[in-house]
């Protein structure tokens, strides 16, 4: 419980900060529309509510005794959440995010999706490639083809090339 709630502190103080840096970065857009800073602020809100009453629900359904005992408890907790599946998933956005420009939305969703399909218990090769590969091309047809996004083409040539062939099937 300790380590939670240190956890939603941290992330109530990162949101905040976040809020205000994209208050004071982002370009302000016209009163009568909602521009580019307004919808992370509203998304950070939402989870600055959400922080907030997590943070309540636990102060309120736990006793002083309980919450000091769990501090006390604190170096048990933080190594079996650094050994759990959710830290591990953490990990694999993180590196997703560093990836995900050099080697492009394809190669690294991919490497996303079979990788967490392993974390969450599917073992069978043949599956979690296949699954991948169409839960890629259904988000890059959603956003690319539908949203109009342009999603990064990798700097790895072969990646790179195998993207454009991708975009010149799908730009007809």
């Amino acid at each position: 419980m300790a380590f939670e709630l240190i956890v939603n502190v941290l992330l109530l103080v990162f949101s905040f900060v976040c809020y205000f840096y994209v208050g004071a970065t982002m370009p302000q857009s016209a009163a009568d529309e909602l521009g580019a800073e307004q919808w992370p602020q509203a998304i950070l809100v939402l989870l600055i509510l959400a922080l907030l009453w997590n943070i309540f629900k636990m102060l309120r359904h736990n006793s002083r005794a309980d919450i000091l005992q769990s501090f006390k408890d604190l170096g048990p907790q933080a190594i079996a959440f650094f050994h759990s599946k959710l830290f591990i998933g953490m990990v694999l956005v993180v590196l997703m995010a560093i990836m995900y420009e050099p080697v492009g939305f394809i190669a690294t969703s991919m490497f996303l999706l079979i990788a967490y399909g392993f974390l969450l218990g599917e073992h069978r090769p043949l599956h979690l490639i296949l699954s991948s590969v169409i839960i890629t091309f259904i988000l890059y047809v959603g956003f690319s083809v539908f949203l109009g996004v342009l999603l990064p083409r990798g700097q790895v040539p072969f990646l790179r090339n195998f993207a454009l062939l991708v975009e010149s099937i799908f730009a007809h």
